[in-house]
């Protein structure tokens, strides 16, 4: 029979400064079809980068399971690339972990840190199975001491004990639901629990377009053109409503229209004005707008009156 291997991990940063993930521990445990342990490591490295001063203050409720010096002492993120890899890649075997997304996230940011290949794989994401399951988000620990997990023997925040943990509340919710590891990975109700590294890489830039446009329609924020091409918005001044935001290269390209034809965008009116809808706004929304002194504008009112 060909027996499949089952991998639990868990990433721990020293920072996540500007959204990029600095690991400083990657724990595994690697199990049989039956979830029986048959390896585990706590691979502990050093960020080269500051650590964020809440994980050794005691606040937060975050608190890291080595010393500063500890950390430092071991090698870095490359030296390890290897092994990562091969960990994540080899053939025949299930990647899992809690919250995953952000763990995939955290490897990413690693391989570009080290100039090393992203490393192609995905998880099955165990927060998002047990919430769509059960109807409720909760912590790692919350899950494990529901599903009675001794948690005496576990360390929050320790990478392989969070792994160990992700595993113990699977292989519990196994024995609930009288099906196998595999059968529950395999089933059409987790297709969407999966997570792919490029997944990630997508999300990651598309946060970084929406920044990018956002930051191109705030420079416009109150500037008014002093030679606009056109005059038919001469002297108006409008705020955009969160729904014409939705697409962001519109909402710039119409921002833009609004300025070259004379009027001001504002994020936010607090004077004399016209907010722009997509759609009228409900009778609540509608109150608010007018008791702002402001008035309500639908967008293709708007479209009508711009070159």
């Amino acid at each position: 029979m060909n027996h499949k291997t089952f991998v639990f991990f868990d990433c721990e940063c020293a920072n996540t400064f500007d959204g990029i993930g600095k690991i400083c521990s990657l724990g595994y445990v690697i199990c049989d079809d039956e979830l029986n342990v048959i390896e585990s490591e706590d691979v502990v490295m050093n960020p080269e980068c500051e650590f964020d001063w809440y994980l050794f203050s005691g606040k937060g409720g975050i608190k890291l399971a080595y010393s500063k010096d500890y950390f430092r002492t071991k090698p870095n993120f490359e030296s390890y690339y290897k092994d990562i890899k091969k960990l994540f890649t080899t053939g025949n075997r299930y990647i899992a972990g809690f919250a995953v997304g952000n763990d995939l996230s955290f490897v990413n940011s690693a391989c570009e840190r080290y100039n090393q290949n992203y490393i192609q794989f995905r998880a099955f994401d165990l927060e998002r199975y047990l919430e769509k399951k059960y109807g409720k988000k909760q912590k790692l620990t919350e899950w494990a001491g529901e599903f009675g997990v001794n948690l005496s023997k576990y360390e929050s925040h320790k990478s392989v004990d969070d792994a160990m943990m992700t595993m113990l509340c699977l292989k519990a919710e196994c024995k609930k639901s009288g099906l196998t590891v595999e059968e529950i990975l395999t089933s059409k109700e987790c297709k969407d629990d999966f997570i792919s590294n490029e997944q990630i890489l997508e999300a990651a830039e598309e946060r970084a377009y929406r920044k990018e446009m956002k930051e191109k329609i705030a420079r416009l924020y109150g500037k008014k053109s002093p030679k606009p091409h056109f005059k038919s918005l001469l002297g108006q001044n409008f705020e955009l409503d969160k729904s014409v935001y939705k697409d962001l290269d519109f909402a710039f390209e119409l921002v833009k229209k609004i300025y070259d034809n004379g009027g001001t965008v504002y994020e936010h009116l607090t004077s004399a004005g016209s907010v722009v809808f997509n759609d009228m706004p409900q009778k609540e929304v509608e109150a608010k707008i007018k008791k702002r002194g402001l008035k309500i504008l639908l967008l293709k009112d708007l479209r009508d009156t711009i070159k």
